[in-house]
């Protein structure tokens, strides 16, 4: 299984951290990253491809 990354984006723009996502493909690893949209947006990408941008709003 590839490894997703969701990147959590501070106010500034800036990466806060990330969570690192098992998925099979790009859909079930944007679906996972939604729980991680907590007030912040956040980026899930695969090594150096971004897959989306989930913002909080």
């Amino acid at each position: 299984m590839p490894d997703y990354r969701a990147y959590i984006v501070g106010r500034d723009g800036r990466f806060q951290g990330f969570e690192v996502i098992e998925a099979a493909d790009d859909d079930e690893a944007v679906d996972a990253a939604r729980k991680f949209v907590d007030g912040h947006d956040v980026e899930v990408w695969h090594l150096d491809r971004k897959i989306a941008v989930l913002s909080h709003e």
